[in-house]
């Protein structure tokens, strides 16, 4: 115990010494900086207002200090001090819980690091665009900011380093956040990551903050399986490490985190010191979400003891700190600890009267009007109430109207590549019946020719077989005219934007167009690839209501990966060394009540069963680096549940893999 006091003691003196020392700003330099601007007076208002952030008394400058960098270096053309300051401000508007400020700043730096090829960049700001839809609970667009950090590091496109552990590190710790999410909350791998951060993280340079970050996730795993002194160790592990690298954002949140588990754990004492010393340490630091956190702890603990007026109190700080993102629950929860502390005054008040009536009743009017300016109280607290939830109600709406332009932006974006995937095979389908085209053409050129020589001799028997023969040739010319028409018809249907709203479709003209399109885009990329195909549609089904858009590209999904499985051999080579094998793929469909099952079907080694279980969750792929990004059949498995369908998989090892989509036929 003493040992643990004396450790607890020595992180407070280094926090305190730590916040006492008050950054300056050096005035000759300012001055020097602003009459002949440079990329150092750009570095040097940077890293100043990036200290001002951790301070109480000069936090605010900070704004104003980033603001001007930003200016400069754009005028200057310094292109990586932009993108340096545009960061740290964003980092500070997160820090004061402007959300949507902060993701429009990150997404102009994702745009400028595309457009200049900086990987190492973009995937900085992917990470805090991830850590904002998170906060959100956008869980879609979460996925798709870690999805293409996942991309940037399998392909190691991260600017040429040769050591990528901080940034591999870094990927584990935002998708150890995001299993953590409410929604989602995998406990495994949850756990998993967090030690794998713990081992790896001991060997770099960076160690303290590895272990704040993974001792800090452990301990919160722990809490959430009840196991309270694991936490607690872990936490306070993770508070000595944050001390150690100055990052008084993580110690704030461990602090908060702890005083939750000293809570659960029933020891409210201990709760309420860490509670209350993660308020004082994010307020001095002016960091709004752990404000927020930590104040509505506190607000926790003293409704536990019925100190109402402390509780209200820490409420109300709480609903103002969350304004930026969601005050609506905590506004609500205020005024239900309101009205109950006034209902107990009223009632005490009802009490004494019943008491005293028999010879007091000369002060009736004086409680009646006691009662009224009570009243008169109630009105103005819930006017006031109201009235920040109108404005938070608004700040809410423009911030959802910013994600939602910037989703469908990604969204248009995403369907743009994938039409880019299909052009190979429509671009083979369009160039056959042209072909035909421009040969028909050609031997009716030479058929006129020879007929004008036929006229002139007067050999019009001759002439009428030509001429039979040209008519014979506009027809196929037409012929394939009008499937050119169809191809480019159908080209036109791809790249129309998604309604999202089911129309009666043909499954098995659907499934044949895709087959066509995946195996010719195949092709195009390598012309060494060949492959059987095999087709058996069921013409019962008829027209089913579905997105064609979207039940397309599960289907291309599907038939894409059997071409690919369908070229590997069985692990271990064939026993037979005089077989031959042919690649083949099978699709299929049929109807079986009001179900319509869609079935691609390979012939290659099949999916090992230690596996099995994991090939519909995001990120997770057995192509090489590179080649894949695990995303294709977790998707396709959102898509058809959307449908009200399924999406399964039967394979047998050295035989191949069928998977069927079970969709509504109605």
């Amino acid at each position: 115990m003493i040992r643990q006091l004396y450790v607890f003691l020595c992180v407070i003196l280094i926090t305190a010494a730590s916040l006492a020392q008050e950054p300056t700003i050096d005035n000759k330099k300012m001055d020097a900086g602003r009459k002949k601007p440079d990329s150092n007076f750009v570095i040097y208002l940077t890293e100043t207002a990036m200290a001002f952030t951790k301070t109480t008394a000069k936090n605010d400058s900070a704004e104003t200090l980033l603001a001007e960098s930003m200016l400069i270096a754009e005028k200057i053309g310094y292109i990586n001090g932009l993108s340096k300051s545009r960061e740290a401000l964003a980092q500070f508007y997160f820090q004061k819980g402007k959300l949507s400020t902060s993701l429009s700043l990150l997404l102009k730096n994702d745009a400028m690091a595309i457009q200049f090829g900086d990987s190492t960049k973009l995937f900085t700001s992917l990470r805090m665009i991830a850590m904002i839809y998170m906060k959100i609970g956008d869980i879609k667009m979460a996925r798709n900011a870690l999805s293409r950090r996942q991309i940037i590091l399998d392909k190691k496109g991260i600017g040429g380093l040769k050591d990528t552990s901080y940034h591999v590190l870094s990927q584990y710790n935002s998708l150890a956040t995001f299993y953590s999410l409410p929604q989602i909350n995998k406990l495994d791998s949850i756990e998993y990551y967090y030690r794998k951060i713990n081992v790896l993280g001991a060997n770099t340079g960076s160690a303290n903050l590895w272990t704040q970050l993974s001792n800090g996730g452990l301990g919160k795993f722990y809490t959430s399986k009840k196991m309270y002194d694991s936490a607690i160790y872990h936490y306070k592990i993770a508070l000595s490490a944050a001390s150690k690298v100055n990052r008084f954002d993580n110690y704030s949140g461990f602090l908060v985190a702890l005083a939750e588990t000293y809570r659960q754990s029933g020891q409210l004492d201990s709760a309420y010191h860490y509670a209350y010393k993660a308020y004082q340490d994010a307020s001095a630091i002016s960091y709004v979400g752990l404000m927020a956190s930590s104040s509505g702890l506190l607000a926790t603990l003293y409704k536990q003891q019925q100190r109402y007026d402390s509780a209200v109190k820490y409420m109300t700080f709480e609903s103002l700190y969350k304004d930026s993102v969601s005050g609506q629950e905590t506004l609500k929860n205020i005024q239900v600890l309101t009205s109950e502390q006034q209902l107990k005054e009223l009632e005490t008040q009802r009490e004494k009267e019943e008491i005293i009536k028999d010879y007091l009743t000369t002060l009736k009017n004086y409680f009646f009007i006691a009662g009224l300016i009570v009243l008169l109280i109630v009105i103005g607290v819930m006017f006031r109430v109201n009235k920040q939830r109108t404005k938070s109600k608004k700040q809410i709406e423009t911030a959802y109207n910013d994600l939602k332009a910037t989703q469908a932006q990604l969204i248009q974006s995403e369907k743009m590549a994938s039409l880019g995937e299909l052009t190979a095979g429509i671009a083979h389908e369009i160039q056959n019946p042209l072909n035909f085209v421009n040969n028909f053409s050609d031997v009716n050129k030479e058929l006129i020719g020879e007929m004008k020589e036929e006229i002139e001799k007067g050999n019009y028997e001759e002439v009428k077989i030509i001429a039979k023969d040209i008519e014979d040739n506009e027809e196929k010319i037409n012929h394939h005219g009008k499937r050119a028409d169809a191809i480019v018809k159908g080209m036109l249907q791809h790249s129309r934007s998604s309604s999202g709203q089911k129309e009666p479709t043909n499954v098995n003209a659907l499934a044949d167009e895709y087959l066509r399109l995946a195996y010719h885009g195949l092709r195009a990329k390598d012309n060494s690839f060949n492959a059987a195909l095999k087709k058996d549609f069921d013409e019962s089904i008829g027209n089913i209501n579905i997105i064609p858009q979207d039940i397309g590209r599960v289907i291309l999904n599907l038939i894409t990966n059997a071409f690919y499985a369908a070229r590997l051999p069985p692990e271990g080579g064939f026993s037979d060394p005089d077989y031959v094998h042919s690649p083949t793929v099978w699709v299929s469909t049929k109807k079986v009540g009001d179900k319509v099952f869609i079935s691609v079907k390979d012939n290659g080694p099949g999916i090992p069963q230690k596996i099995l279980d994991k090939i519909f969750q995001p990120f997770f792929t057995t192509k090489p680096t590179g080649q894949g990004t695990g995303l294709g059949l977790s998707l396709s498995y959102d898509i058809v549940k959307a449908h009200g369908g399924e999406l399964k998989v039967e394979t047998k090892e050295g035989e191949g893999s069928v998977f069927i989509i079970l969709i509504p036929a109605n």
